[in-house]
């Protein structure tokens, strides 16, 4: 089998192409013939998978790295015939985790194939894919602090980040239409799940299902900063989604304009407004379970 690696070289302090070269070895030892893309900036990567992917044609892409790296290898996948298989070699490894992917599989080409839904945000006329969680409003800012963390990473930076932000913030204003029905209100922030965890393991949808067709859509009206510190610790364990100031609501899409930005699989996306919607088995994924 042909199986693309799609490798993060600065993942996890440099796991990245540790992992890959390990990977690389197991699985030509099996068989299978591997080529890897070791992008030097972002815009190299791209490129380089582009080309990789139309000369190399592979069946299977290992993404080798964290979720920022799974968001990069899906934004090619979607709606085709390859399928996705992860490495996880982040800091955070969201996607990979939800999915079982803890190790490298070296029978990875025995494994099933399954499909599952995809976010896609469209920006004007542009439009990007996401596998877990697109935020705006509080936790957008949260993860942009916490993306300047050199030093930190793992769950604390998120929790610092908090801390920081806090200081600051004030709940947003926000217009939406869920489903064609038009909606008004204030919220400290409004998060769009197609994976139940984000930002190392946070539960924010603990119920989102890549499979059922919807997004999950949480809304947290607006709260004194005492009460959000009591209740950001809840996200690790999907708690918080008792507090009467959480609302959850199944959708198929959501028009969201505010003054504020929007983060994807803790990438940056765009300032608001923006439209996202569920793409039911948008992507093919080794399946691990």
């Amino acid at each position: 089998m042909k199986i693309l690696l799609l490798v993060n070289p600065v993942s996890g302090k440099a796991r990245g192409i540790k992992f890959a070269t390990a990977a690389i070895s197991a699985l030509e030892e099996k068989g299978h013939t591997c080529f890897a893309v070791i992008g030097e900036s972002q815009a190299d990567c791209e490129s380089s998978y582009a080309r990789a992917l139309h000369e190399f044609a592979p069946e299977i892409v290992l993404a080798v790295g964290g979720d920022g790296l799974v968001h990069t290898a899906i934004q090619k996948l979607a709606h085709t015939s390859i399928a996705l298989a992860i490495l996880p070699a982040g800091t955070g490894n969201d996607f990979a985790s939800t999915h079982d992917f803890a190790a490298l599989d070296i029978d990875i080409a025995m494994r099933q194939i399954k499909e599952i839904d995809l976010g896609l945000v469209s920006i004007g006329e542009r439009t990007e894919w996401f596998g877990q969680v697109l935020s705006t409003g509080f936790d957008s800012l949260v993860n942009r602090r916490a993306n300047r963390f050199s030093r930190v990473k793992g769950r604390i930076k998120y929790t610092i980040a908090t801390l920081l932000e806090l200081f600051s913030f004030q709940p947003i204003s926000y217009q939406m239409i869920i489903d064609g029905k038009a909606r008004d209100t204030k919220a400290m922030l409004i998060a769009v799940a197609n994976g139940p965890t984000y930002g190392g393991g946070m539960k924010i949808v603990p119920s989102a299902d890549y499979q059922d067709g919807f997004l999950d859509i949480l809304v947290l009206k607006p709260v004194s900063k005492i009460e959000l510190l009591k209740v950001f610790p809840k996200v690790f364990k999907g708690t918080h989604i008792t507090h009467p100031a959480v609302e959850i609501i199944k959708a198929k899409s959501i028009f969201l304009a505010a003054d504020t930005l929007a983060y994807a699989d803790g990438e940056f996306v765009d300032q608001l407004p923006i439209r996202v919607e569920v793409i039911p088995q948008a992507l093919k994924l080794v399946d691990m379970r």
